[in-house]
């Protein structure tokens, strides 16, 4: 039987998938099959395959060049983007971004940027494995989240969401004590409000309270996140406003400032008239260096970091918008000059110690930073107490410079000061001062009210 004969009726049995087509055949003088007469051909074609499917199990191209963007007002930073795949426990694979600050624009062209760019995706986008069971426990899931946020902690925020979260302290049980054995799938907003309740009934801090449900929303909405809970249950806590202490307002009257400022003398005087009309953190003033004191203003762009130890001691600011410029007035750069002047000259207390040259503005004798706290007790604390003030904090200084400051400018330029991204955060630290209160309320009722009392007795 001839097969150019069976193409022709190609077309005609496409149509019929399944069927069996019979068919008479010519028969040929030189093709002996030709005389078999009628012949059943059977044209069975398998169901068609679907377009759509085409290419889902190739394989993805992994090379990336990644995004370089310039960030910061003040001070120009390189930042830099990428995305990772990451494997999930039943094989699939989910996308997710990352990002990090490169350096600042001055010390890094594009091309530096880029090429510590290609180095970090180099580094990050190898497979990663999800290390979460299928049906995991807080604790399991709290685990796995603070791994892959560890490398975005300062060593300050590990410590202190450590604390809240996993503390051996046997007087107050830490978040994973209490719930961290139950099922992520078991839990709902009910046993999470009463946990932050309870916090706030047993006397924790507004910082602690604060950070317990800010970071049970992040980790559980990472689980989200990874498809572990269909929804958020900890996207709705609230604050236990009425039960928690309230955080301190404290700040320094003038009267309080004028005897301070009289029982200081060198250094002290110096880092309390700073601490008082710049508003500085600690961290940021005993990170400060010569070549920072510039005409009219000091420049912020370091931080001393209390738990780090060598190098690291001495890295990058709060945030990103508090490296910028502050103010000082005339007198206060003519008494920053002086006491340059005279710490080059300072012989070293103990004679063992060797004469170490460092550019800080407030070193130790061994040419290092000092620690925050030590200063505080053994030097500040004394001179107040001195003076009848019994609780000197850094964060009363700064909150006394915001609070006065507002008698001698606006709103905005106390932020500027300050260095807060938003005015909100300033209003926490500027203060009513209750003569002025008194002073304004008088001026208004003059204004609105003056020559209108009622004369004669009242009816």
């Amino acid at each position: 039987m001839n097969l150019a004969y069976y193409y022709a009726r190609l077309n005609a049995t496409k149509k019929e998938n399944s069927r069996v087509v019979t068919f008479k055949s010519r028969a040929r003088k030189d093709d002996p099959a030709s005389r078999l007469g009628n012949v059943m051909v059977d044209f069975r074609f398998p169901t068609p395959p679907d377009l759509r499917s085409v290419g889902k199990r190739m394989s993805r191209e992994r090379y990336q060049r990644g995004s370089l963007k310039k960030i910061g007002k003040t001070r120009k930073m390189w930042r830099g983007r990428w995305h990772v795949y990451i494997r999930q426990s039943d094989g699939s694979e989910k996308l997710c971004k990352r990002e990090r600050v490169l350096g600042t624009a001055t010390e890094l062209t594009k091309a530096q940027a880029q090429e510590k760019l290609d180095a970090l995706i180099r580094t990050a986008t190898s497979q990663i494995s999800s290390d979460i069971p299928p049906d995991p426990t807080f604790a399991e899931v709290w685990n796995r989240y603070a791994t892959l946020k560890a490398a975005t902690w300062s060593t300050a925020t590990r410590k202190a969401v450590t604390s809240v979260f996993a503390s051996r302290s046997k007087d107050r049980l830490s978040v994973l004590t209490l719930i961290g054995s139950r099922r992520v799938r078991e839990l709902t907003r009910d046993p999470l409000q009463t946990l932050i309740n309870q916090m706030a009934e047993r006397g924790d801090s507004y910082s602690a309270v604060r950070k317990a449900k800010t970071y049970l929303a992040a980790a559980l909405e990472y689980a989200h996140d990874e498809r572990i809970i269909a929804d958020n249950p900890a996207r709705k806590l609230e604050l236990p406003s009425q039960r928690l202490r309230k955080p301190c307002e404290r700040y320094y009257s003038l009267d309080e400032v004028h005897r301070l400022m009289r029982e200081a003398h060198g250094r002290e005087h110096l880092v309390l008239r700073i601490f008082l009309n710049c508003g500085l953190r600690p961290g940021e003033l005993f990170a400060l260096r010569e070549d920072d004191v510039q005409p009219g203003q000091l420049r912020v762009d370091e931080a001393v970091k209390e738990t780090e130890r060598g190098n690291r001691r001495i890295g990058e600011t709060k945030t990103t918008g508090s490296m910028a410029y502050v103010g000082v007035s005339t007198g206060l750069q003519q008494e920053i000059e002086i006491w340059i002047q005279a710490r080059r000259q300072q012989r070293p207390y103990h004679a063992s110690t060797s004469n170490t040259v460092s550019d800080l503005l407030f070193a130790t004798e061994a040419g290092t930073t000092f620690r925050l706290g030590h200063y505080l007790k053994r030097h500040l604390k004394p001179l107040a107490k001195r003076v009848g003030i019994s609780d000197m904090t850094y964060q009363a200084l700064r909150r006394t410079c915001a609070t006065h400051f507002q008698k001698h400018g606006k709103p905005r330029d106390i932020q500027a000061q300050l260095r807060h991204t938003k005015l909100e955060m300033t209003g926490r630290y500027v203060k009513e001062i209750p003569d002025q209160v008194r002073i304004a309320v008088e001026s208004m009722d003059r204004e609105l009210c003056d020559g209108t009392a009622h004369e004669g007795p009242l009816q």
